[in-house]
C-alpha cells in the first residue's frame, strides 16, 4: 500500500462506522461543495479542498510522500517531536519506518479539531434527544474548543517529520467512529441492568482488559456498581472531543439513564450527578486503541506490520481470529 491508500481506507473506514450513516455523511460532502461554489473567489484560494472527500476535519495527511511503498507504520495516541526521532532511530537499526500514523489531531488536524463535533448531535439523536436541541446545547461548547485550541503550536511534531522526510498522517474521528459503533454494538447485545455489570463486561474487551491491569482501566464517575442502568447511551467516544455539561439535564429529560463515554470534564460529572445520571468512563487511551486497533487491523490484513508506541495498547483481532 502507499502512503495515500492507507489515509483513504482511514476515511472509508469512518464512514462505514459514522453515527450518521453513510447517506447523511454523502450529505455533508455534498453540502461541503456547494458551500465552496458560493464563496468569493477570495475565500476559495483559503477553502480546505480535502473536505469534499473527507468528512473528518480532524483527519488529515500531514506531510510527506504520498506515493511511497508502505512496509512499517509507527502508530501512537501522541505523536510528538519525541516519536518521530523514534521513527528516525529505528531506521538506523535497521527497522524503517515508512509512515508515522498519530491518532490525536497534529497540524490543519487539530486547527480545525471543533468541526467534527456535530457528530456528538447525531449519537444523542439516536438515543433519543431531538436533533435541534442536542446541537442548540453543543454549538457553545463548539465555540469553547475552537478557541482552547486557537493558541497551540500545531505544527511542531509535523515540521520534524518534514525535516526528517517521514511521512505522517493522523486518524482520529476514523478511529473514534469505530470505538463508538464496537462499544455500542458489544453493550447492546449484553443489555447489563446495572453499573457494575457495564464495568465487567467492558473488562471483556481486550484493550480495557489490558488497560485495567496498567490501572487505567472502565470506572465508574457517578453511580455505584449497584445503580440501576436504565437507558444506556454510548456517547463522548466519537465527536472531537467532550461535550457540553448541559447536555445532561435534556439527557434526564429523554429518558437516558447511563452514560458510556472515554472521559469527561469534572463540570460534566457535577451536572450528570444533579441530574441522575450515571456516568461509565472505559477510559480514554484504550478507547482510542480500540479504535485504532479495528482501523490497523486492515493494514496488517495487507501484510503492513505495526510497530505500537506513545500509549497505544495494540490487540490484533486479525490474528486472534487466524
Amino acid at each position: 500500500m502507499t502512503t495515500q491508500q492507507i489515509f483513504d481506507l482511514a476515511i472509508q473506514v469512518g464512514i462505514k462506522n459514522d453515527p450518521r450513516g453513510k447517506a447523511e455523511v454523502a450529505r455533508v460532502l455534498k453540502k461541503n461543495r456547494r458551500d465552496f461554489r458560493e464563496l468569493s473567489k477570495k475565500k476559495q484560494a483559503e477553502y480546505d479542498k480535502e473536505k469534499f472527500v473527507n468528512p473528518y476535519s480532524d483527519s488529515r495527511f500531514l506531510s510527506g510522500d504520498k506515493n511511497k511503498k508502505v512496509k512499517r507504520v509507527l502508530v501512537g495516541i501522541d505523536i510528538d517531536s519525541a516519536e518521530v526521532i523514534l521513527a528516525k532511530e529505528l531506521e538506523r537499526s535497521g527497522k524503517p519506518i515508512d509512515l508515522i500514523i498519530a491518532h490525536h489531531p497534529e497540524g490543519a488536524a487539530l486547527a480545525d479539531l471543533h468541526e467534527v463535533m456535530d457528530i456528538q448531535t447525531a449519537v444523542l439523536a439516536r438515543a433519543g434527544v431531538p436533533e435541534n436541541i442536542g446541537e442548540g446545547v453543543l454549538k457553545e461548547r463548539l465555540e469553547q474548543v475552537w478557541r482552547s485550541i486557537s493558541s497551540a503550536n500545531h505544527y511542531q511534531a509535523v515540521d520534524v517529520a518534514k525535516i526528517l522526510g517521514i511521512p505522517m498522517i493522523n486518524v482520529h474521528t476514523p478511529a473514534d467512529n469505530c470505538v463508538w459503533k464496537f462499544v455500542d454494538d458489544y453493550i447492546s447485545k449484553k443489555k447489563p441492568k446495572t453499573l457494575g455489570e457495564i464495568i465487567d463486561i467492558l473488562k471483556e474487551i481486550p484493550e480495557y482488559k489490558k488497560a485495567t491491569e496498567l490501572h487505567a482501566g472502565p470506572g465508574i464517575f457517578a453511580g455505584s456498581e449497584k445503580s440501576r442502568a436504565g437507558k444506556i447511551v454510548v456517547t463522548g467516544m466519537t465527536g472531537g472531543t467532550s461535550g457540553s455539561e448541559k447536555i445532561y439535564e435534556r439527557m434526564s429529560h429523554y429518558g437516558i439513564g447511563t452514560e458510556i463515554a472515554m472521559h469527561i470534564r469534572e463540570e460534566d460529572r457535577d451536572e450528570a450527578i444533579k441530574h441522575y445520571i450515571n456516568v461509565v468512563i472505559a477510559g480514554h487511551i484504550a478507547s482510542d486503541s480500540l479504535g485504532l486497533n479495528i482501523f490497523v487491523d486492515e493494514l496488517e490484513k495487507k501484510g503492513v506490520e505495526i510497530v505500537p508506541c506513545s500509549g497505544y495498547i495494540r490487540y490484533s483481532r486479525t490474528k486472534a481470529r487466524s
